[in-house]
């Protein structure tokens, strides 16, 4: 999330006929223009509405018309009242709906602040459970969920015609995710979302991760066998009776992301994982695996 590293300077870039990143606004924010207005995946996080309708205002085209949320996360949907007032319809998975009228707390560890719940012009108006394509403008925009991956709401969207996926948060080429597995997410439930999107794909695939730069088909393959090694090598820690201390102090991300300094501090991540395989471990204990 933006509260842990910031996004880079802000920028408009096409990408694809009539389709636009928007960086700079707390998260990769994915612009889809027709001539009668625009749908945007994500919204952006607090304090950077104003900057989005500045980047929307800058590519002379109409209103934003729809806004699709990948998940519930504040650095995705602070935009959505501020644009939903303007006369955007928001769309996004039922369980983002039921997140954003709950408040999002997690341990003091991480550092990150408690969100309250969010008003009501700012909750999806349309939601779906497994599915939903959008046609516009020649565009068809899939919207694919995701259970019990970074959160318990995600949604992929690929743009068919354009050849160009956004992977929310379930993927991130700036090091490694936070995995919410406090609000329902898992590691293996990202991995498998990965190996989904990665079969969706081809290596002419435009990949917009949650965070970070733009990114491709090898580089999400990459992405996934880094969680993989670490989701394994954190196992074998807990199953050895490693406490979470333990298992911070062994380092077990080490070696894995070879592109610089992680976006999220490590210990994050592993404090994360950590949380949802203790409890994976402890259940195969008891059942006598």
């Amino acid at each position: 999330m933006d509260t842990i590293a910031g996004e880079a300077t802000s920028a408009v870039i096409e990408i694809a006929d009539g389709v636009y990143l928007l960086t700079g606004l707390g998260c990769n924010v994915l612009a889809v223009v027709v001539t009668d207005g625009v749908l945007i995946i994500d919204s952006g996080s607090d304090g950077d509405a104003k900057n989005l309708k500045s980047a929307i205002a800058g590519l002379d085209v109409g209103p934003v018309r729809i806004v699709l949320n990948t998940h519930s996360h504040l650095d995705h949907v602070w935009g959505n009242e501020v644009l939903a007032k303007n006369g955007a319809v928001i769309i996004a998975h039922d369980r983002v709906r039921l997140a954003m009228q709950a408040e999002w707390r997690v341990p003091d560890a991480l550092g990150l602040p408690t969100v309250p719940p969010y008003p009501e012009a700012a909750l999806p108006m349309l939601t779906f459970v497994d599915a939903l394509t959008v046609h516009l403008g020649g565009h068809e925009i899939e919207a694919l969920h995701f259970p019990k991956a970074h959160s318990d709401a995600d949604a992929a969207v690929l743009l068919r015609v354009a050849n160009v996926l956004h992977t929310g948060d379930l993927y991130v080429s700036n090091g490694f995710p936070l995995i919410d597995s406090f609000h329902g997410g898992t590691i293996d439930g990202v991995i498998t979302a990965v190996d989904v999107l990665v079969d969706l794909i081809d290596d002419e695939t435009t990949v917009v991760p949650g965070h970070g730069s733009l990114s491709n088909r090898r580089e999400l393959c990459e992405y996934r066998n880094m969680l993989a090694v670490a989701r394994d090598r954190i196992t074998v820690l807990i199953k050895g009776g490693s406490t979470l201390e333990e298992v911070v102090a062994a380092n077990p991300t080490a070696g894995l992301y070879r592109r610089g300094e992680s976006w999220m501090p490590t210990g994050f991540f592993i404090l994360t994982v950590y949380e949802d395989l203790a409890g994976q471990c402890s259940s195969a204990v008891d059942a006598g695996d």
